[in-house]
């Protein structure tokens, strides 16, 4: 490797042991209502039927941090908690939707469920953010008739200063930020963390990126808390359950993968017994079963960092054994070879059970938590792990975790790499240099291998570690973008002319964190683009996406900018003044220097004021139809966003539940 990919390695190995698991298997907020068997978990989540349109709305503290990088905003920090939201509200296959309520201020009162991002310093040094549920109500039950916690309000926090954060960390247009923003989403509406390298992941092994941060596991876990209709009907289930000397192991993490593609996984029950739901259909799975992690020292608290599930008296229900030999399942004893593993078919709406584990003890875990990094053609070191397809020179990867190298920066005697499903060679496994605590292979993939995760093998003496989406085949490089030409189309309206390389079909351009529309390509191969309008002057970040998880972000770690043409200051006046609690209310808006359009969107800083619909009657004027709940909300309160452009009269206004107001 380059001696500049070795650098930036030794910063990427510095950072990893800074990183937040901030937030397995998708595993829910889990607790029982009964102290022994059977065991049927009571989850956490939103009550759909008290949301409109099954929608949770967000609001993002009017206070942004007093910090950040160069070339930041916090326009461009909204943007990118909005885009976040909206990777979750692409998922079909789920009922929830998250909806940009707006800013709002912290301490406003409210009745109705919502979500609130903030920025403050009260996260441990070297976290990015947190999230989750932070007040529930009672018992509820869903449309099946299962028992569960309604979520009343979630937090994610963001550090109010963003020099607190490492300085590859902390740009909000940065891959890291934005799939960590993606994460904490997840948490806040009731997911907690998976072992399949998917956003759900956390950073040690997360593989995640800007372009693809869901997979398998994440969409199945969202999706099984607030199934789409029909969508149970689709996808199959695995049971069994695992033990040790006949007694259950709790949160033992039992996988289904395929030899090529995303893997799915779920904990144990208290006794043992568990199910995978939510698997893909009509494919051929190996199942395993390892334990969880140990918690990283200084960072996490519980293996995993996961919230551990309770019993009827709420009590913590500890994992019973915290260390045994991974295996694969084949029918009988199990095994560490995966070529001697047997197969599980999965069948639409259908349990394939009797998928048991019968395990054995170790002192500890001979390998865990292992990161894989590959390398851009930059030696930008990238944590998809891109591996191009029909090369004739294989590719290095890099891996860092526990038991990979000894005391003396050796290997670990006995240690060996390989791919479930032999779909690559991994070869030349050998140490980097001191300080950087790494070790590296080469990967070449085999004829017939085709694009997509891949997954990784470290076969250690009595022992296996499977690391998922190890690391990703993928047939061409990463974009870039070259240069970023101001023009007009053919319309005479601004666009931009956006140059480089490796741009696919279906590229997006990104500015911050929205998207501007391709209106195609010009014959110098240029795409013409036109950007989501913004203020006057304002600069923004410009990346591309591909739909093979790869960014330019992964070439240019400082991404190119694009400077608006300047404009006068936008301004609103809000008719009537207030919003009763009956029936629904017609608000006027009119702006000055405003563009508003049909992706125009609004909120009041409040849960409590629930926006219908949006008319848009001219770039200057909208005609908004509001419903307010057990709450008196006055409109000094709104914000109006389109695309980079934030419009917001002065907050800091405190709702009155049932209270009309004072004359």
């Amino acid at each position: 490797m380059k001696r500049a990919g070795l650098v930036r390695l030794i910063a990427v190995v510095l950072t990893l042991f800074s990183l937040a698991a901030s937030a397995s298997a998708y595993y829910f907020y889990v607790s029982f209502n009964t102290s022994s068997g059977p065991y049927n978990p009571i989850v956490k989540k939103f009550n759909l039927n008290a949301l409109r349109n099954n929608t949770v709305p967000y609001f993002i503290s009017n206070q942004g941090p007093v910090n950040t990088v160069s070339g930041d905003s916090y326009q461009g920090i909204v943007s990118e908690i909005r885009a976040a939201a909206d990777v979750w509200n692409s998922v079909s296959t789920s009922q929830i939707r998250l909806g940009y309520g707006g800013l709002f201020t912290a301490g406003t009162s409210e009745t109705a469920p919502g979500i609130d991002v903030l920025f403050n310093d009260d996260i441990p040094p070297g976290i990015v953010a947190l999230g989750g549920p932070m007040t529930t109500a009672g018992f509820g039950f869903d449309a099946n008739g299962n028992t569960f916690v309604p979520i009343v309000r979630s937090k994610l926090v963001l550090h109010g200063d963003f020099s607190l954060i490492r300085s590859d960390q902390r740009a909000s247009y940065s891959e890291l930020f934005f799939v960590t923003l993606v994460h904490e989403l997840g948490h806040t509406m009731g997911l907690q963390h998976t072992l399949t390298s998917s956003v759900m992941a956390t950073q040690t092994t997360s593989t995640s990126s800007r372009a693809t941060p869901l997979g398998a596991d994440d969409m199945a876990g969202i999706s099984l808390l607030y199934p789409a209709a029909g969508y149970l009907a689709t996808v199959g289930s695995i049971s069994g359950s695992v033990t040790l000397n006949g007694n259950g192991v709790n949160l033992a993490s039992v996988v289904a993968i395929p030899p090529s593609g995303p893997a799915i996984s779920s904990l144990t029950n208290p006794d043992g017994s568990y199910q995978i739901n939510g698997i893909p259909a009509g494919i051929y799975y190996y199942v395993y079963v390892h334990p969880l992690p140990p918690p990283i020292a200084g960072l996490e608290t519980t293996p995993d960092n996961i919230a551990l599930p309770v019993d009827a008296n709420g009590n913590s229900i500890q994992p019973n054994y915290t260390a045994f030999a991974t295996q694969f399942y084949n029918g009988g004893n199990g095994a560490r070879d995966w070529t001697q593993a047997q197969t599980v078919f999965v069948s639409a709406a259908n349990v394939a059970g009797g998928i048991n584990f019968n395990v054995s003890s170790r002192n500890f875990q001979a390998v865990s938590s292992v990161r894989t990094y590959g390398f851009s053609p930059s030696g930008v070191p990238v944590t998809l792990a891109p591996v191009t397809l029909g090369l004739q020179t294989p590719m290095p990867l890099a891996a860092n975790g526990s038991g990979l190298l000894q005391a003396n920066n050796t290997v670990t005697p006995g240690l060996s790499v390989s791919t479930l499903g032999g779909v690559a060679q991994i070869s030349s496994l050998r140490p980097y240099p001191p300080p950087t605590p790494y070790i590296a292979v080469n990967a070449l993939l085999n004829l017939g291998a085709g694009p997509g995760p891949k997954h990784l093998l470290f076969l250690a003496p009595n022992d296996l570690y499977v690391l998922p989406s190890g690391f990703t085949a993928v047939i061409n490089a990463p974009p870039s973008i070259n240069n970023i030409v101001p023009t007009y189309d053919s319309n005479g309206n601004r666009a931009v002319a956006i140059y480089g390389s490796v741009f696919q079909p279906d590229t997006r351009i990104l500015f911050d964190g929205q998207a501007g529309v391709i209106e195609g390509v010009q014959a110098d191969g240029s795409l013409l683009v036109t950007p989501p309008p913004a203020p006057g002057s304002y600069t923004a970040n410009v990346v591309a996406l591909n739909s093979d998880g790869q960014s330019s972000s992964f070439n240019q770690a400082t991404p190119p900018t694009y400077t608006y043409d300047p404009a006068g200051i936008p301004s609103l006046t809000v008719m009537p003044s207030i919003i009763p609690p009956t029936g629904s209310t017609v608000v006027d808006i009119v702006g000055v220097n405003t563009n508003f359009t049909n992706a125009t969107t609004l909120g009041f800083g409040t849960s409590d004021a629930v926006v219908q619909t949006i008319t848009v009657l001219s770039p200057t004027h909208l005609s908004v139809v509001v419903s307010a709940s057990n709450a008196w909300v006055p409109t000094n309160g709104i914000s109006v966003t389109t695309g980079l452009q934030i419009v917001s009269q002065a907050t800091g206004n405190q709702i009155t539940a049932t209270d009309p107001p004072q004359q």
